[in-house]
């Protein structure tokens, strides 16, 4: 694996919410492998402490491939060949930073590119879940909801995304790409705990 590649406004609800508009191109980023923690298995709980308790920080639930073969140029039948695992996972945001940087018009990595940042879920075969482009997600804190995610809303589908990163950059076997966030982001604190479901996934994580 060489880099966590993430997909930014990638739902036109949550571009909204952040006071964006739908974008016409992919919003691409990038994170290190060393940002990520790796689920165990599914159903586990895993703790994390938050990154800072000045800042608000919001965990962005996201549909994660892994690819499987590297390239550049890639068409998008290309790129769709290559996603052979899927999961379900946070893109942990410091937003307020993130909100600082953005109006004065500074990159905003350091928002986004902390230990545990990326929080990756267990991995399931795309044979063994081949309608996960139609199967929606959620983000559920105790019994309610905060994110509720339909696959068919994304404005690039995994594969387009791949694609046009490929032109822009050389992949690698392993890289992964969080496919963006639906609306419903919203602030965590120590204590607090959130589940992530997606099919047969189920996960909690739980802030320290």
């Amino acid at each position: 694996m060489d880099k966590i590649i993430c997909l930014g406004r990638n739902y036109p609800e949550h571009a909204k919410e952040m006071g964006g508009n739908p974008i016409e191109r992919p919003v691409l980023f990038l994170k290190p492998p060393s940002v990520r923690r790796q689920i165990g298995k599914n159903g586990d709980r895993i703790s994390v402490a938050l990154p800072r308790r000045d800042s608000s920080v919001h965990p962005e639930c996201e549909i994660i491939v892994w690819i499987t073969q590297g390239g550049q140029n890639l068409t998008v039948e290309e790129a769709g060949a290559r996603i052979g695992w899927v999961t379900l996972g946070l893109d942990v945001t410091l937003r307020d930073i993130q909100a600082t940087a953005k109006k004065a018009g500074h990159p905003w990595t350091v928002s986004k590119v902390f230990r545990d940042s990326a929080i990756v879920g267990p991995w399931f075969a795309v044979s063994e879940f081949p309608n996960y482009k139609e199967t929606e997600f959620r983000l559920l804190q105790g019994e309610k909801a905060r994110q509720i995610g339909d696959p068919g809303q994304m404005m690039f589908s995994p594969a387009e995304a791949i694609a046009y990163a490929s032109e822009n950059f050389p992949l690698n076997p392993g890289d992964i790409l969080f496919t963006g966030t639906p609306a419903g982001v919203g602030p965590v604190v120590a204590g607090d705990v959130v589940r992530l479901v997606w099919g047969k996934m189920n996960y909690e994580v739980a802030w320290t």
